[in-house]
């Protein structure tokens, strides 16, 4: 066995052992339980069992937000997009008006499982949604600009795309988003501009 996948077996089993050791001593409630033993299996890269850890917790408790959008991430690794659209979907409406209840990646699942189904409108809508959790989140702005393309919408990529680059100018990623978004918009000058200075940062 690789040792790589020898090490994340190790991580795996012995985030599983303490869940057990906290379960055993009353420490934790059950699900709870459940989303150490998935998160650990999640992160050692058996997504079927991590799956079925998420699956036995929401028996037990099925508005815990946090397993729901555990159970979305491991369901998109293993492909089954609708059932991680439907669980992030489900994290967002039961945590919505709960105070304390962290919905950025929920929404940030949803709009990845969106892209991936070139379903751009909600795409936008998911991003947004994170933009009024951080106005500054310059990778939302970035993506929102791809979108927009997507859906012709030039001045909205540009102006995303833009602000994106005032949040974070100093990644080529971001320059190189606002370059391909000038580009598309016949802004040659500015295109090539932006993207020279994108291959300097990344010389």
């Amino acid at each position: 066995m690789p040792f790589f996948r020898a090490r994340a077996s190790f991580v795996a089993t012995a985030a599983i052992a303490l869940a057990v050791a906290f379960a055993a001593g009353g420490c934790v409630e059950s699900s709870t339980e459940h989303r150490i033993r998935a998160n650990a299996l999640f992160k050692g890269g058996d997504y079927a069992a991590a799956l079925a850890e998420c699956d036995q917790g929401l028996a037990k408790k099925p508005d815990d937000a946090s397993l729901l959008v555990l159970k979305g991430k491991t369901a998109f690794e293993l492909g089954r997009l609708d059932d991680a659209r439907a669980a992030y979907q489900h994290a967002v409406d039961v945590g919505k008006d709960k105070r304390g209840v962290f919905l950025g990646d929920a929404y940030l699942g949803l709009a990845i499982v969106a892209t991936r189904t070139s379903d751009w409108a909600s795409a936008r809508a998911r991003f947004l949604d994170l933009l009024e959790l951080n106005p500054r989140d310059a990778t939302s702005h970035a993506n929102l600009a791809k979108i927009e393309l997507e859906l012709g919408s030039t001045a909205e990529a540009i102006s995303h795309a833009e602000q994106a680059a005032r949040i974070r100018g100093d990644d080529e990623q971001v320059l190189f988003t606002l370059g391909s978004v000038y580009l598309a918009a016949g802004r040659l000058d500015e295109a090539m501009k932006t993207f020279e200075h994108s291959s300097t940062l990344g010389s």
